[in-house]
């Protein structure tokens, strides 16, 4: 099953990705090393420091020393006393009986070699250097003996097209081989620019990330789609270890790797909520990435990871054991919190991120646990167990699980959250003060939140019992601006709106469609654009390209992707193509001048200084003269 689907915008993907980086515990661990805070360890010193005894009971008592009795060797079995075996050649005899032709002689010669080494000393002890060699050679032409390759020449032409290799043909062959080699080793650099030129990003792929499960194993696919051929394929994958829920790009975080930018790393990131308390946050650049580049929450793993640097440190031994006395061990348990959740965590599920466009470095989540975090991936602090990044803020303004959230595109510091409570809910970030928080209550549970990228005042809102409603936040709180059923026969899972089309809002269903809106006037209800069943079971996710404008995917209970293109589309182009000319960016500047003061309106506390600030805004409008209107008499 897909539970998520993000596409990648176009320069972000490092073009030439890596094949491995070293995790924060490895990097750690070689720094020590480099450091000399690290060093080889001693048994005694493992035994007395990261070991106890089996019989210990409490921390307190001494260790108890086990003596291991000797045993005299003589009270032993004739066949078990290993010392009183004899060196005699019995076994040598018998292998030569097995040898025949050139074997034997060369095994003769080696014997003889040895015999001139060790004159000195064998002399006395060898007493069967007069016994003549009686032994008989079995003849070379034997057909077992050459099926073998024993004696005899092998089957086959020689190099001198002769019946039969001889011993000079394997040598030449050998040497033949030899040079081989070196054209292998060519052969091999031009298979490492082959693979180079395959992983490549080139400028007509586009990226899709995709969040799935099947069975037991969940993963992060990286899909190149390329726009060209429209070919689909698997450029890498990332195991989880958990059901994943929701994804958010980034493009900081905290730097564990040696740099120049004071701890902090800029590249192509990716965060991952899942059933699991702590947040993943990954580097996609990475081809066989096996660990996340950082974990915001979740479980503290500081003692494991002591315990792996440990373990990689050679341990010394001593030459001569003998006689020393043995201990029974066991490891020591860890002490501090590790095996429990690290300070600040989530309890629960994360269930909805958002990363911060404006301020980069801020990532927003929401969790089965009711709360809503705020997160500087690019600030850790120190701790007992270790250095970490811990919750900036924690919001609890809803009373069950917050299913989304999202900042909004231009004001760095107003978030938008919904959840089961069946409320959404409006939070200025700086404030920890709930009574700062404005509240819209809805008629079913919250399934996704979205800010119009073009009307930048407008939050469109989703439920599960298909209605979609939108809401100007000036008025925030009230009636919606409009409201309708865009699904009739399943709720609606997610919502998108096309950054490229002013209008264009994409919904997907648990009904297998996907159907398109035209929003263009906000004072009436939107226009129904047509939908498109997609082929790829219960749709749980949709995801519009923000490179391009006509391109969407979605993803379901089917475990596929589905595409998109409606370039092609007859209907579509008619109504949205000429709204990415220059028609859509007068819409644009125009609604951009009408954008209001969003700090000005939460700083409100009631409806009175809402109206205020809305009829202040109208009146400055006002004063500009007609010149505005003489441009729109233009058109």
């Amino acid at each position: 099953m897909i539970a998520a689907i993000e596409w990648i915008p176009a320069g972000r993907a490092n073009p030439n990705p890596s094949k491995y980086e070293y995790s924060r515990a490895e990097q750690e661990f070689l720094d020590k090393v480099q450091a000399g805070e690290l060093a080889v360890e001693d048994n005694d010193d493992d035994d007395d420091d990261e070991w106890e005894d089996v019989n210990e009971d409490d921390e307190g008592d001494e260790k108890q020393e086990v003596e291991v009795p000797r045993v005299d060797p003589k009270s032993l079995p004739a066949d078990l006393r290993m010392d009183d075996y004899s060196d005699d050649e019995d076994g040598e005899d018998k292998v030569g009986d097995m040898l025949v032709g050139k074997d034997a002689e060369m095994m003769a010669d080696a014997d003889d070699n040895d015999d001139d080494i060790d004159s000195d000393s064998s002399e006395e002890e060898d007493d069967l250097a007069d016994v003549p060699d009686t032994r008989e050679y079995t003849p070379l032409d034997l057909e077992g003996l050459q099926a073998m390759g024993i004696g005899g020449k092998l089957p086959g032409k020689g190099l001198g097209g002769e019946e039969g290799y001889t011993l000079e043909d394997l040598q030449n062959m050998t040497m033949n081989n030899n040079e081989l080699d070196e054209d292998d080793d060519d052969d091999d650099e031009e298979e490492d620019e082959d693979y180079l030129d395959d992983i490549k990003i080139r400028d007509q792929d586009a990226l899709i990330l995709v969040a799935k499960a099947e069975e037991d194993f969940a993963s992060l696919e990286i899909n190149v789609f390329d726009t060209e051929y429209n070919n689909l394929y698997v450029h890498h994958d990332i195991p989880l270890p958990s059901f994943p829920l929701c994804l958010a790009l980034g493009s900081v975080v905290s730097s564990y790797q040696p740099n120049e930018n004071n701890g902090i790393a800029t590249g192509n990131y990716v965060a991952i909520g899942s059933f699991e308390p702590g947040i993943e946050i990954w580097n996609l650049d990475v081809m066989n990435a096996l660990e996340p580049t950082l974990v915001l929450g979740g479980m503290d793993t500081r003692g494991s990871e002591e315990e792996w640097m440990r373990m990689q440190l050679p341990v010394s031994t001593s030459a001569n054991d003998g006689g020393k006395k043995t201990k029974k061990k066991k490891k020591k348990k860890k002490n501090g919190t590790a095996g429990g959740l690290r300070e600040g965590s989530h309890t629960d599920a994360v269930m909805s991120l958002s990363w911060n466009t404006v301020h980069q470095q801020v990532l927003a989540s929401g969790s089965a646990d009711g709360t809503v975090k705020l997160w500087d991936v690019t600030h850790t602090t120190s701790g007992k167990n270790g250095d970490y990044v811990r919750p900036s803020a924690t919001l609890t303004h809803h009373s069950d699980k917050v299913q989304s959230l999202a900042w909004h595109p231009s004001e760095g510091t107003l978030l938008a959250t919904g959840g089961y409570d069946r409320k959404v809910c409006l939070v200025d970030a700086r404030s920890n003060d709930s009574q700062s928080v404005k509240t819209a209550k809805l008629l079913a549970d919250c399934e996704a939140i979205a800010w119009d990228p073009h009307n930048q005042q407008y939050l469109t809102v989703a439920s599960e019992d298909g209605v979609v409603q939108c809401w100007d936040v000036r008025k925030f709180g009230g009636d919606p601006v409009w409201s309708m059923i865009a699904h009739e026969y399943g709720g609606v899972s997610d919502i998108s709106y096309n950054t490229h089309v002013p209008g264009m809002l994409i919904t997907c269903s648990i009904d297998k469609t996907v159907a398109l809106w035209d929003t263009l006037n906000p004072s009436s209800k939107p226009t129904p654009c047509g939908s498109k069943d997609m082929n790829v079971g219960r749709l749980h996710s949709v995801s519009c390209y923000p490179s391009s404008p006509w391109l969407l995917a979605c993803g379901g209970s089917g475990n596929e992707i589905a595409i998109w293109d409606m370039e092609g589309e007859d209907s579509i182009q008619k109504r949205f193509a000429g709204r990415t000319s220059g028609d859509a960016d007068v819409s644009t500047s125009k609604n951009e001048a009408e954008e209001p003061d969003f700090e000005a309106i939460m700083a409100s506390g009631d409806d009175e200084a809402t109206r205020k600030a809305i009829d202040g805004m109208n009146k400055s409008k006002k004063k500009k003269g007609k010149k505005g209107k003489k441009v729109h008499k233009r058109k």
